[in-house]
């Protein structure tokens, strides 16, 4: 019966290299195997469960795949060596919570010998940093079970021939026939926002004992991997190192590559392959294909060992796929690009490019040979433009850049000719969208002619044109409807808020940006961004949003309360205030064109008033700037110095002076101490509907007039507490 046991053992040492312990690392589905299991750095499908769980926080929809191997065909003694598996992911919100991920893998040999395992696997992001970068992190628990058939023979098993006593007893074929035992995995990926990420994966952390009738424990082993990825094409490198059965180290080295070949109309292949080579003979050379339509996958693999194994025709792995839920944003770009692609084919139009390929970009108008061209377009001569970029090419062979630039040129000179003279703001917006067009910003082009066309629903030339943008580049407009009842900035704003109470932080990061972006003048909107990183934890953030929005701030009122909640983020900051003696300040002088400030709480955060130019001081010795002290106190205001008496400052004719408002007292500044009891009360129902934006401007104005109010601390500190920290 001894036979039997050498059997599996043989099996166990077929698995790669002599004399391995149970449940070897073979590899999971096809498409890694293809690239010889490099797949530690790049974990980006559903196996990642198998080779960095970290991975699983890189998925945005939900994958199931299920696998078969066929290991070391053609062996001499006719054994069956295969694997099964199955692997599920489901991300939690996008996976902004995190992804959990199950799989059941069964590996046997004829009916001699199986291994099972079972895992649970959960991966998320651990931290971001503010230039982009990403670091993952992720956990495998697994029941690992293994066993062997016992045939008839077997029933009485002894040892020589000898059953007289327990000692001639086998103790492996009299005892039970299958073993369990829990081990675990840890992971973490570190990507960088230049397409390169770093992975560790550490594989049976825990060492089981899976031994039979003596000790035989799985040995720990480290796999340290790096990878590029674009959108077709990852390269990837692995180091791996374990105990080898000898008592030394094993280290092997992988270098893989994988390529994408998308098609118009019959989805996309891949290739892939990889070179291995290591300690104690280590070779093998891998191959792998896929295919993918839709939402199904196919991947196969081809694996030959070329220093251990004898006499084999190698290992042969297929996997089919499918992927849940809507397209992630990588596939949203694919597929755009390959509709531009299929226009150009069909001559359905000319040729624009697009921004987020290298391939597809137009030609940038910082070109120094399009240096007089680039002067047309800066003046708005967008007719004069084009001439002189046909001229330019007509006797030479054009470049798709080129001729990409030239397009939009075309197509921004059909409705605009010449945009000279004084202007708008509409117009000033307008223009800053086409500049954006010709510059090959796409997303900023259609995201600015979105907020001109809100503001000038009726035109319909500059609609056609937006119209024409959106088909040019692929991206659609935003288009809100006439009887919409919030303005375009509001809309983002209100955007904000829903994007942040579903913590997808990414996006709330984005809609500030872009609001600061299309409309940097409304203090508003400026101090709402202000009070979004506040509570993001993102506190120099806030400080120097606030501090933005002090310069454009005339109303002394709420510059006291700018004051004080970056007074309020320094504290968070662990940086104290400086002391600082009262000052004044001159009262703002508000034109006649300019409706006055709302009241302090009109506004869910700190309210603003359009900008408006203060007061000219005095020739013989100018006041300082309202906001010359931006980080200090809260100030007692007095009246501005007289002019002198020998050069009594004027009015701007523009302007007419009207009265200046009295100077208001500190404790006008500070509030009503009254009010404590309805702002809470206002704060709390704007928590309990989840508008956190709205609940913290009312804790924040409470903790300016009552600074150490402890419900209102209390409240705060909850509301920091609902959003990640954003390092």
């Amino acid at each position: 019966m001894t036979r039997i046991l050498a059997t599996a053992l043989l099996v166990l040492a077929l698995l790669g290299r002599p004399a391995q312990a149970a449940f070897e690392d073979q590899g999971a589905g096809a498409r890694a195997p293809g690239m010889g299991n490099a797949f530690t750095a790049l974990a980006d499908d559903v196996y990642a469960i198998y080779y960095n769980p970290a991975g699983l926080a890189q998925l945005e929809r939900s994958q199931f795949s299920t696998s078969y191997s066929k290991l070391f065909t053609g062996l001499s003694d006719g054994t069956d060596l295969n694997i099964m598996q199955l692997a599920y992911a489901h991300p939690f919100r996008g996976g902004s919570k995190g992804t959990l991920g199950v799989a059941w893998q069964r590996f046997s040999a004829s009916s001699l010998y199986y291994e099972q395992t079972l895992h649970l696997s959960y991966g998320r992001l651990l931290l971001r940093r503010d230039s982009g970068s990403h670091l993952l992190g992720g956990i495998n628990i697994k029941q690992l079970t293994h066993g062997f058939g016992v045939p008839a023979e077997a029933a009485a098993p002894c040892n020589q021939g000898n059953c007289s006593t327990n000692n001639g007893t086998d103790p492996v074929l009299s005892g039970k026939n299958s073993k369990s035992a829990y081990d675990a995995d840890l992971g973490f990926i570190y990507r960088l926002p230049k397409k390169f990420q770093f992975g560790l994966a550490a594989h049976h952390v825990m060492s089981p004992d899976v031994g039979f009738g003596g000790p035989d424990k799985v040995p720990m082993s480290l796999r340290v991997g790096a990878a590029y990825k674009s959108l077709w094409l990852s390269l990837m490198g692995e180091i791996r190192q374990e105990t080898a059965p000898t008592g030394g180290t094993d280290r092997d080295l992988i270098l893989a590559g994988e390529r994408v070949f998308p098609t118009l109309t019959s989805g996309q292949f891949a290739l892939r392959g990889s070179l291995g080579f290591g300690t104690r003979d280590f070779q093998q050379i891998t191959m792998g294909a896929s295919y993918r339509v839709n939402k199904i996958q196919i991947d196969y693999a081809f694996l030959m060992p070329m220093g251990t194994v004898k006499g084999t025709m190698g290992t042969h792995r297929v996997a089919f796929g499918w992927h849940f839920g809507a397209p992630t944003p990588d596939e949203e770009i694919t597929q755009e690009l390959l509709d531009q692609a299929k226009q150009l084919r069909d001559g359905r139009g000319p040729s624009y490019g697009y921004e987020y390929a290298e391939e597809l970009k137009p030609q940038s108008i910082e070109d120094p040979r399009l240096a007089g061209i680039r002067r047309l377009i800066e003046d708005h001569q967008y007719q004069k433009a084009h001439a002189a970029l046909v001229a330019m090419v007509k006797d030479m062979v054009p470049t798709a850049p080129l001729v990409r630039l030239a397009n939009r040129l075309e197509l921004i000179s059909h409705y605009y000719p010449d945009w000279s003279g004084p202007r708008t703001q509409w117009e000033t917006i307008v223009i800053a969208a086409v500049d954006h067009f010709l510059n090959g910003r796409d997303r900023k082009a259609i995201l600015t002619g979105s907020y001109a066309l809100s503001l000038s629903l009726n035109d319909v030339k500059f609609d056609h044109l937006l119209s024409d943008m959106e088909t040019a580049v692929g991206i659609k407009a935003d288009r809100l409807p006439k009887d919409h009842p919030r303005s375009f900035i509001d809309e983002l704003l209100f955007r904000v808020e829903a994007a942040n109470n579903r913590n997808e932080l990414q996006s709330v990061e984005l809609l500030l940006q872009d609001i600061l972006e299309l409309d940097p003048q409304n203090v508003i909107a400026v101090e709402r961004v202000g009070s979004m990183y506040f509570i993001l934890g993102k506190f120099q953030s806030a400080i120097d949003t606030w501090n933005r929005a002090m310069v454009m701030e005339k109303r002394p009122q709420d510059i006291e309360n700018l004051k004080h909640y970056i007074a309020m983020a320094q504290e968070r900051m662990g940086i104290k205030a400086p002391e600082t003696a009262p000052a004044t300040m001159a009262p703002a002088v508000v034109p006649a064109a300019v409706p006055p400030a709302a009241p302090a709480m009109a506004q869910p955060l700190a309210p603003a008033q359009t900008l408006a130019p203060a007061a000219a001081p005095s020739a013989a010795q100018p006041a300082a700037p309202a906001v010359a002290q931006p980080l200090a106190p809260a100030q007692a205001l007095a009246p501005a110095a007289a002019p002198s008496a020998a050069k009594p400052a004027a009015p701007a004719a523009a302007q007419p002076v009207r009265r200046a408002r009295p100077a208001q007292t500190a404790a006008e500044v500070k509030g009503d101490p009254r009010d404590v009891d309805r702002l809470f009360q206002k704060g709390v129902e704007h928590y309990a509907r989840g508008e956190y934006l709205q609940a913290t401007a009312m804790f924040m104005r409470i903790l300016q007039i009552d600074p150490q109010n402890a419900q209102a601390r209390k409240a705060l500190e909850r509301l920091e507490n609902k959003v990640p920290r954003r390092k």
